[in-house]
């Protein structure tokens, strides 16, 4: 296992500012970072450089940043929308999946070599895992060809619906969404386990990764002291309530030899900028001590 973060642990800053990408870059790697995951659920807000015709050149740039600092990035989190959702017009699926596609592209510039995704759920039908399942397996099916074109691998995340219940959200569970790799079957698609969305869901972290097993592709790591809360979760290990002892012992003792990614956005969003280098290095330091543990 590699450790890494999302470009999301400094994004987000007190008075609705954000920080460059570039910036983020140099920040947590002066902390330690040598790995990074790119987040581009942040970066498809207004004044995106990433939504103008300039985005190439953007992401050329923070790839010639990544080369300088001597960095990598491993996996991404692409852009993603409800492509299953009846709401939404032919026109604006069709920029989205353009989006998509791009976001993609931007991994592959970046060098990265996974690209995680959400599976989407069929509304208003009585049977809607079987029918979820279809219509994501056609989705990605058709998206893995794409990505293929870039020599990116897809990683399918496990969703969390406890707040919305009685409602679902298909792939909230580790059985729905093994049930899709396996049906997908396709080397290049996996999962990423979301250990939050797991405790959200109140699962057996580590019954939920001896059940997945070699189809574990990503991981997004991230501790939560609530389960409704946004404000509450997404922070890092032993900020909030998890076992990561028996997590740790659990990944190595499937093989799994991909990234350990951050992905704690509420852990440094709050704090003055003065004490960002001191936060960013104690992140680093929490991921040694994971990756030391089992």
């Amino acid at each position: 296992m590699r450790l890494s973060t999302s470009t999301n642990i400094l994004f987000a800053r007190p008075g609705s500012r954000t920080v460059p990408l570039k910036e983020t870059l140099r920040l947590a790697s002066e902390a330690g970072f040598d790995r990074f995951d790119m987040c581009f659920y942040d970066w498809v807000l207004p004044g995106s450089p990433f939504l103008t015709e300039g985005w190439r050149e953007w992401i050329e740039d923070t790839a010639q940043e990544m080369r300088r600092l001597g960095v990598s990035f491993g996996q991404c989190h692409a852009h993603f929308y409800d492509f299953l959702s009846p709401d939404m017009t032919e026109e604006e699926k069709k920029y989205q999946q353009e989006l998509v596609l791009r976001s993609i592209e931007c991994c592959a510039v970046l060098g990265a070599g996974v690209c995680v995704t959400h599976p989407e759920t069929v509304r208003g039908d009585v049977r809607f895992i079987s029918s979820s399942r279809n219509a994501n397996y056609e989705y990605f099916s058709r998206l893995m060809e794409e990505a293929g074109r870039f020599g990116i691998s897809l990683a399918i995340e496990n969703m969390c619906d406890y707040s919305m219940a009685p409602l679902r959200k298909y792939c909230s569970s580790p059985e729905e969404l093994v049930d899709l790799i396996n049906t997908i079957h396709i080397p290049e698609i996996g999962i990423c386990w979301d250990f939050e969305h797991g405790e959200i869901m109140r699962q057996d972290q580590r019954a939920a990764l001896l059940h997945i097993g070699k189809r574990l592709m990503a991981t997004h790591v991230s501790d939560t002291h609530s389960m409704t809360d946004a404000s509450l979760m997404h922070v890092m290990p032993f900020f909030g309530n998890m076992d990561w002892e028996i997590i740790m012992k659990t990944l190595k003792e499937i093989g799994y030899r991909g990234d350990f990614s951050f992905e704690a956005h509420n852990y440094a969003n709050r704090l003055p900028d003065e004490v960002l280098p001191t936060a960013l290095k104690l992140s680093f330091e929490i991921g040694q001590h994971l990756l030391s543990l089992g």
